[in-house]
């Protein structure tokens, strides 16, 4: 019974200095003002959705970060993701209308003062059966590749993202356009 209380007693006790080592996103991730993006896509897949939805699902898991948060404020002492989409490639007609990509701005926030920022951009044409996916689906893959990136990110600051290169079937205006945003 003693090992009981005294291990419940320690873990409320050491529960304060866990809260530097949770990270939570920001919501709602936005647009950078000079993003780029089909506005059939924006509407109709909402990529800022798609990512806020990855990305707090894979801190969650990762770092117990809970749900988004509206306001800094609401950070209790956690370290706080701010994303914003810069570029998203792709239009409608799924996997048979070329590769797709996803591309953030990404700031982590301590005390609200930016501690670190990146950039990463995720492509994808589908993977198994992408010919037959839609383009919303397999964006939707893209913001979870980022999410996972992104998410090992935060709690190393060592560890550095690499842009993903283009899929060789990408036009290269399309990977002009994804290599230009940058931090």
């Amino acid at each position: 019974m003693k090992r009981i209380v005294s291990t419940v007693f320690a873990v409320v006790l050491a529960t304060p200095t866990f809260a530097a080592d949770r990270v939570v996103l920001l919501a709602p991730v936005t647009y950078t003002q000079d993003s780029s993006i089909v506005q059939k896509v924006k509407d109709e897949c909402r990529p800022e959705e798609q990512v806020a939805r990855a990305m707090s699902s894979a801190l969650n898991k990762k770092y117990g970060g809970g749900s988004p948060i509206s306001s800094e404020t609401e950070a209790n002492g956690a370290q706080v993701m701010r994303m914003q989409v810069s570029h998203v490639l792709g239009v409608g007609g799924g996997g048979w209308s070329g590769p797709k990509a996803i591309t953030v701005q990404v700031e982590l926030l301590e005390n609200g003062k930016v501690v670190r920022k990146t950039r990463a951009n995720r492509w994808s044409t589908g993977g198994m059966w992408g010919g037959f996916k839609g383009t919303c689906s397999i964006l939707d893959r893209c913001a979870v590749a980022l999410a996972k990136d992104l998410s090992r990110w935060a709690g190393d600051p060592s560890y550095k993202i690499e842009d993903e290169a283009a899929p060789k079937d990408a036009a290269p205006e399309d990977k002009a356009a994804a290599e230009k945003t940058s931090l």
